[in-house]
């Protein structure tokens, strides 16, 4: 560094040769090319906080709307009309009154889909992309689409007028009070769909994208958002990054074994998860 100042230093009262030139821009592309990938890391990381953040935001947004409504948690009727809400529905319309700023809604590593939505739905063809459910017509901004890449551990839901995804009410949650582990019972989770029934007999796709030929609704948490991991906010309030593998050691309901076939070291993993 000390040469490099002299010879600046030399040059002051002569101009800079044409190889004198390309000798100091070579040297700012090898500093930058040095830099950029920690700058990178910085940057993830960043957006890693800001994803934390957002899901604990929908912890506090569970709070608030289980004490308003007798300690329970959204269920699968959120209008009263006995019919069932597509596509998230049933926790977007409840939960949304308590959003102020719907940018909680995306993930910093996630983008909304702009072009013309002809459909009630958009799924996602990466992880970087976030899904997209319309409101049904009797909702109370009809027809709008809403942008997420987060998605509630379904299990949460008051089961008692119906439930969707799950046969059933004995596994449900309910309401935040029954749980006895809030540290290890996921509410919100990084997602690439509306909501998700995690059971210990899933098994994860061979691929990431592009092939689903594996079983049951962990799948939509398990992608590679945040490196090999998600982000999770959990009943106690806490978030932390889950690795791709430890989403089937939490506790998803009430019955899910932790001690099952995906739990042990020796899974059979997909080379993408490992």
């Amino acid at each position: 560094m000390m040469l490099f100042k002299n010879f600046l230093k030399s040059k002051k009262e002569g101009a800079f040769t044409l190889i004198e030139l390309l000798v100091v821009i070579s040297i700012i592309a090898l500093l930058l090319a040095i830099l950029m990938p920690a700058l990178g890391k910085v940057k993830d990381k960043a957006r890693a906080i800001v994803c934390a953040s957002n899901l604990k935001q929908w912890n506090i947004i569970l709070t608030f709307f289980s004490s308003e409504n007798d300690g329970k948690f959204p269920d699968a009727d959120w209008n009263g009309d006995y019919s069932g809400d597509i596509h998230g529905q049933w926790w977007i319309q409840p939960l949304m009154p308590y959003v102020d700023n719907k940018e909680i809604m995306v993930c910093g590593q996630a983008r909304k889909i702009h072009d013309e939505v002809t459909g009630i739905i958009y799924q996602p063809k990466n992880s970087d992309e976030c899904w997209g459910s319309r409101n049904q017509s009797f909702a109370p901004e009809p027809d709008v689409m809403t942008w997420a890449s987060y998605a509630p551990n379904a299990w949460i839901m008051d089961p008692t007028v119906g439930q969707w995804g799950a046969a059933g009410g004995v596994d449900f949650w309910g309401r935040m009070d029954v749980i006895l582990t809030p540290s290890r019972v996921p509410l919100f989770v990084d997602a690439r769909w509306v909501d998700a029934w995690p059971d210990d007999t899933d098994v994860p796709h061979s691929e990431e994208w592009g092939r689903n030929d594996g079983q049951g609704y962990m799948n939509h948490f398990a992608m590679l958002r945040h490196g090999k991991a998600v982000n999770s906010v959990y009943a106690d309030g806490s978030a932390r990054k889950v690795d791709l593998k430890d989403l089937w050691k939490q506790k998803w309901h009430k019955s899910f074994d932790t001690n099952n076939k995906y739990a042990r070291d020796d899974a059979p993993w997909p080379q993408w998860m490992r």
